[in-house]
Formats: structure tokens, sequence, C-alpha cells
């Protein structure tokens, strides 16, 4: 067993409100063992200094529900291939910062709207969206976006990715409906709902679409004049600030510490 060989055993926590309970009972467990006549204990490792800890309920759960709402109309088809590119760069993104719990669906909209992937793991997701060609209507998208939204599992939180390079007569009647989206849920999110609002090419109407992105508070408005740009942001979106950033920041230091503490008391000892 790993007592028996002498190994020393560490728990790294960067949600401890999430883990406490675990922790507890595999420290009980090794501690009472058999084999453990030295009683050694298991060392917790903190990842994120208390200082910046959040619940399971800050941190969303078990992760996010990220819903693309992607402009296919007519004008998007010479650069549709480079917005599946950077829609694939963003799922890369997520898996290489090991977010294998978040779900991703998928809005395509022109006139109409339609739901295309529905709430798939990052590493089940389709790699590539067919394209169809026609007018720009963004009600019908706003729609498609909350209902999925609101059927987020608990463990999870609804981020939306609202990307178009057009604009519409309805766009006051799409604000609104991601308002009541925000009223309807209030005390369920932690916060609004995250709301990412892209205007790609020259002929966005960057009014209309900010004012979507200003319909939550938690609502940000971008700019993009090609798909380069598109993946950049699609990027940025994906490392989901905070928590990921300082958790790598951290990480590192936090086990090079405690090992350094560990090898000293067994010096003492």
């Amino acid at each position: 067993s790993l007592i028996k060989n002498d190994i020393d055993l560490f728990i790294c926590s960067y949600n401890p409100a999430a883990t406490l309970q675990t922790e507890k009972e595999l420290a009980m467990r090794y501690l009472g063992h058999k084999d453990n006549s030295d009683q050694r204990e298991i060392m917790t490792i903190p990842m994120v200094p208390e200082s910046h800890s959040q619940s399971a309920q800050d941190l969303g759960g078990h992760g996010k529900h990220v819903i693309f709402v992607l402009d296919q109309s007519r004008s998007m088809s010479r650069d549709w291939a480079g917005v599946v590119a950077a829609y694939n760069h963003y799922i890369i993104r997520l898996c290489h910062k090991q977010c294998y719990s978040d779900l991703v669906s998928v809005v395509q909209f022109d006139y109409d709207a339609e739901v295309t992937v529905t709430k798939k793991s990052i590493l089940h997701v389709p790699k590539y969206l067919k394209f169809r060609a026609r007018g720009t209507r963004f009600l019908p998208a706003a729609q498609s976006a909350c209902k999925l939204a609101e059927s987020t599992l608990l463990t999870h939180t609804p981020s939306i990715i609202f990307m178009s390079d057009g604009q519409a007569n309805d766009s006051n009647e799409a604000a609104e409906i991601f308002s009541q989206f925000n009223r309807n849920f209030q005390g369920y999110l932690v916060r609004e709902l995250e709301l990412n609002v892209i205007a790609f090419g020259a002929r966005a109407s960057h009014p209309q679409l900010e004012s979507i992105s200003n319909s939550s508070q938690n609502g940000k408005f971008h700019m993009s004049l090609d798909t380069a740009e598109l993946s950049n942001i699609f990027v940025q979106i994906a490392d989901r600030g905070q928590v990921v950033d300082l958790l790598e920041a951290e990480i590192g230091k936090r086990i090079s510490d405690a090992v350094s503490d560990r090898l000293a008391v067994e010096y003492i000892r």
C-alpha cells in the first residue's frame, strides 16, 4: 500500500466548499488505516488563496453551459468557414483548460433560428456546422438561446455568445427577451446572465448589438472585423476569467511550498 511504501498523500483543492466533505472522509480513513502506525496525515493544499475562494454556486456548480448564437444569414457565406474555425478554437481552448464538465449548445440563425447542438460535452461537440443563407432576425435567435439557457442543469451556469454581422428590425424585442430571462431567474443565477455579443464585420449594426449586450448587467460588447479577430475573442471568452487564471498562477507555488514544508517536518523528525 501507499502507507507501507512511505508515500505521503496530498489533496489539491481549488474549491474547498465543494470538496470539504470528501477531504474529511479521506483524512479519517487514512489516519485510521491499520498500516498507518506513524499516524501520518493527508496534507490538504488549497490551490486558490482564501480571499479568492468561491463556493460551488459562485463557480457555477460543475461548469458552464455555453450557448453559441451564430449568424448564418446570406451575408455570412464567405466567412462561415472562419466562424466555424473560431468556434473550434474555443472548444480546443476549453480542452486545454481541462474544462471537461462544460456543455455546449449552438443556435444558428438567419430569418429563423435552429438549434443544431444541444448540451453536448466539449469532447463530443461536432466540428462542422452546416450553413443556410437567408435574411436576418434577432428575436427567434434570442428566444431559442434563452430556452436553452432555461434548460441548463442546476450544476451549470448558462453563458451566451451572440454573434452577428448584420442588423434587424426586431433588435429591441431580442434585447427584451434577455432582460426578461434575467428577471425570471433572479435568485437562481449568482449574477445576471453572462452575455457576450459580437458585432462581426464592417456592416454590423453596433448600436443594435450593443443594446442587446446591455440587456444584462453581465453583458459585454465586442467588435470583430474578420474571422481572425473573432477567433481571438472566442478564445478570450473561453479563458473564463479570474478563477482559472488565478488557479494556474498559484498551483505550482502552492505545491512547491507544501512539499518543502513536509520535507522540513520529516527532517526534524
